[in-house]
């Protein structure tokens, strides 16, 4: 375990589940990719969307370790990817974000990351919402636990 992390989940009211690890590049490139594959889910990204993703950038301990920079560096070499060929784009994404899988305080925090980019635009559409219920199903997240259904199995 990583010294950082170690002092992190020794803090009180801190749950160790919930903490991003400073400097892991695995936990980038997943949110990265979480984010891309919703601000691509109706087909282009907007000025608002890449602004969402950087903002909760800068505020992630495993991302401020790279730098907001390198976080566009990646979303954008990675939004390139999804408009030369979708299915490569969205297939690079999901292996990013399937090595979270297992990790639940990191998942959940993606999920939060990539719902605050869908809401980004000004509203959570029908094909954010598939792709963030996509996102929970990679990373073996129920749905509900996340918000993002009731207990009756009503969507929010």
């Amino acid at each position: 375990m990583p010294h950082a992390n170690r002092l992190l989940r020794k803090q009180p009211g801190i749950d160790p589940n919930d903490v991003w690890t400073p400097g892991n590049i695995v936990q980038m490139d997943a949110v990265v990719a979480a984010c891309a594959m919703v601000a691509q889910a109706d087909g282009w990204v907007t000025p608002d969307e890449r602004e969402r993703m950087l903002d909760r950038m800068r505020n992630s301990p495993t991302i401020a370790f790279f730098g907001a920079d390198d976080a566009l560096l990646m979303f954008e070499a990675l939004n390139l990817r999804f408009e030369r060929d979708l299915d490569d784009g969205e297939a690079m994404a999901e292996v990013a974000i399937a090595r979270l899988r297992g990790q639940p305080g990191p998942s959940r925090l993606l999920i939060e990351t990539a719902c605050s980019v869908a809401q980004a635009d000004g509203g959570f559409d029908a094909e954010e919402r598939e792709v963030i219920m996509r996102l929970c199903k990679i990373l073996g997240l129920d749905p509900a636990s996340c918000g993002l259904v009731t207990g009756d199995g009503d969507r929010r």
